[in-house]
């Protein structure tokens, strides 16, 4: 009786070694029998199979595991005649082949990943540059003035000057967008939106007519 708990293979010039459980979990099997006590005079020595060690590797995974998806340099009728030769019947299903489609599909997936966290990352720049253009009116239009006072932030003004496309600056329409920049506003320029009061208290003072004042995109903003 063996006392070795692993077993050796040499399959094409292919060193492998699994556990001698595994094997006689498929003792009915050819492996199975070839490393049995009646056919191994020496455990220890490698078993020598004449077969493609590189298809061995994936009949071991499917004797560990019960299936298999083959990749796709292994044609599934090379695997299947492997099988045979090591008296494996497989059932229906258990082999799967990975497809040009599959691996398609997949690639798509990872690019779709990674364009969404480019507009994301692109996104946060953007809201960073339009807090910073908010900033900057709010410093320009209240130099002198020691109190919270309301300032008007003309957006026009802020897509002339931003590096962004103008329907980005429409931050209403967008909520992730809004929050990441109301962030930006307050965590690194100490600025809040005003609140409707003061929003509309400020508003009567600049005139109705003004070509420049539209309520749903021009804002105030005041010292937190």
């Amino acid at each position: 009786m063996s006392t070795t708990n692993t077993i050796k293979f040499n399959v094409g010039g292919r060193p492998f070694e699994v556990s001698r459980d595994l094997m006689e979990k498929h003792s009915e099997t050819m492996l199975g029998k070839l490393v049995s006590e009646a056919w191994q005079a020496d455990p220890e020595e490698p078993v020598f199979i004449d077969r493609n060690g590189n298809i061995f590797e994936y009949v071991l995974d499917y004797l560990r595991y019960g299936s298999i998806e083959l990749p796709l340099n292994v044609p599934k009728s090379s695997f299947e005649r492997d099988l045979d030769f090591y008296g494996l019947v497989p059932k229906e299903g258990e082999i799967k082949e990975k497809s040009l489609a599959d691996m398609a599909a997949a690639l798509r997936q990872d690019r779709d990943s990674a364009k969404s966290n480019f507009v994301s990352a692109q996104s946060k720049y953007e809201m960073f540059v339009f807090a910073t253009e908010v900033h900057h009116q709010y410093i320009m239009k209240n130099q002198s003035s020691k109190k919270a006072v309301p300032v008007q932030i003309l957006v026009n003004k802020i897509r002339e000057n931003g590096d962004f496309g103008k329907d980005r600056c429409d931050y209403f329409t967008n909520q992730p967008e809004r929050g990441v920049f109301l962030s930006y506003l307050g965590d690194l320029f100490g600025l809040r939106m005003a609140t409707e009061s003061e929003y509309e208290i400020r508003k009567n003072m600049y005139s109705s007519s003004s070509p420049t004042l539209e309520p749903r995109r021009n804002f105030f903003v005041t010292r937190k």
